[in-house]
Parts: structure tokens; sequence; C-alpha cells
């Protein structure tokens, strides 16, 4: 690794952060308008080892909020978009690239060890779950971030454990879910606590609705959200920085404490969030 590339960081965090973040491996999955600006700062950041999962193609309705897509990149798939982006960043970036759809059948190939950390940007509930009970109970450091699309305020963009999240839709039924399934505190979440009020089209209402690249659950055709590329990129970037400090900590708990030690027991750091909010603020 050319350390030149990221000397900035040294100088600021230390030299030996640098080693830390080369060797690091870390699971991205999704490349879109999040997962996107995430896999940025790890890249430019000098993490040594990407793999990149998304099943989807670049189309014209990606441009206005993820860093993939522009008029060169229309029809790539993502995860090789990704993985040009990356080397042309880091060279020697170590890159894989999985064209998968992230469910249940394709976990094991997902989660294949090694992996220090997984960055959940999926938008879609089912295999959000799937990504995140799995990760929970095998032990693997997971941050996720929630919905980022009908949101306009930067200042309402917290970080907290899943489990203490508030007004945000999305968190809700995921937090509730995974619940049901046996899975506690220990996800360290990226979200919003700005309430929304949207009233929601049909797919079959959008004035383009074949360009309608939101696509859930291995093909069913599920509502446009509105999104601003301010938002979603803010919401990228925090889940990128916090992966970045998580990778940094997990190093340090590796030199100085007792290896049976399991993230999901313990509560992860951050915008702390009393457990009371859950119930009482926008549910």
């Amino acid at each position: 690794m050319d350390s030149r590339r990221f000397l900035r960081i040294g100088r600021l965090l230390g030299e030996e952060t640098l080693q830390t973040l080369a060797n690091s491996h870390v699971v991205v999955v999704g490349m879109g308008a999040v997962g996107s600006y995430a896999l940025e700062v790890l890249a430019r950041s000098g993490v040594g080892h990407l793999r990149v999962v998304d099943f989807d193609t670049i189309g014209i309705t990606n441009i206005n909020r993820q860093l993939l897509a522009t008029e060169a990149t229309l029809g790539q798939k993502k995860v090789l978009a990704a993985q040009e982006r990356i080397l042309a960043i880091n060279p020697a970036a170590s890159v894989e690239v999985l064209d998968l759809f992230a469910h249940s059948d394709t976990l094991n190939t997902i989660l294949a060890p090694p992996v220090d950390l997984v960055i959940d940007a999926i938008d879609a509930l089912n295999p959000k779950l799937a990504l995140l009970e799995a990760t929970w109970k095998l032990g693997i450091p997971t941050i996720s971030s929630m919905g980022a699309a009908l949101h306009t305020d930067p200042n309402k963009i917290i970080t907290g454990d899943l489990m203490d999240t508030f007004c945000c839709p999305l968190a809700k039924q995921v937090r509730t879910k995974l619940r049901r399934r046996g899975v506690g505190r220990g996800i360290l979440t990226v979200f919003s606590n700005e309430s929304v009020n949207y009233t929601y089209k049909e797919p079959e209402e959008e004035a383009f609705a074949e360009l309608n690249e939101q696509i859930l659950d291995r093909g069913r055709v599920r509502r446009v959200l509105g999104s601003l590329p301010s938002i979603t990129g803010m919401f990228g970037l925090r889940v990128g920085h916090e992966a970045l400090f998580r990778l940094l900590e997990l190093k340090q708990k590796n030199d100085c404490l007792d290896p049976s030690y399991n993230h999901a027991n313990h509560g992860i750091g951050g915008e702390h969030v009393q457990e009371f909010q859950n119930e009482n603020l926008c549910s």
C-alpha cells in the first residue's frame, strides 16, 4: 500500500491505524445511495479488503442520489462500478464482487470468513432482517442504515443501538421483527428521528413506471420513495465514519480484551438514546 494516499489519516489518527485499516475485511451489502457513500469512506481511508454485494444494475433514476450512478455507468452492474471506483482510489485494495440478492440462501457466501465488519445498506425489509439476524447470531460487528428516504433535515441524523431507535418507521419494523427472532442489543444503527408525512403512489401510478428500479424480494415492485442526495449521502458518510472507528475499536479490543468477547452481548457506542423513547416518541 502506498501510504502517501492516506497520509492525512495517519497524521490525524496515528500511523499505526493505516496498517489496521489495510488489514481489515469489510462487507458492504447494498450499493445504492447509502452503501455507495459508505464504500467511498472505506476506500478513501485505505481499508484493504472489501466485499461488495448487490444484484442490481445502475439506472437513470439512480443518478440523483447514488455515487456510482453517472451517464457513463448507466446499465452497468453496481458491484462492477463499485469495484472500478475502489481500485481507481486505491489500486492496492482487494475487492471481491458478489452479484447476489441478499437472502437466506446467499448469506453463507456473503458472510464467508474473513469478515471483521458488515455494513447493511439494504432498504428492503426481508433481506435486511435476514442479514441482521445472521450477523448478530454469528457475532459479526454490524452497522446498519435505516430509512434515509423522505427526510430533509440533516440535523436529525443520529446513531444508536437498533433497539433504541425511534421516529423511524423502518427501524420500528426491523427491531420488532428481530426481537421475535431472538435478536437483542448490539447492532449500531444510523437513523433519522425526523417525523415524515408522505402520500405514497402505487408503482403503477408512477409517471415512468418502467424505470422503477425499486425491486423487492426477487421481483416484487414496490412504492417509490422521494429522497435527496444530501440526506442519503450523509447517511452513507455517517455509516462509513462509524465503520472506521469500529474497526479501530475492534483492534484495541483484540489487543487487550479476552478473545471470548462477543459484541452481540454488549451495547455499541454512539449517541445514546434512552429506551423509553422507543414507545413514547414517534415509535
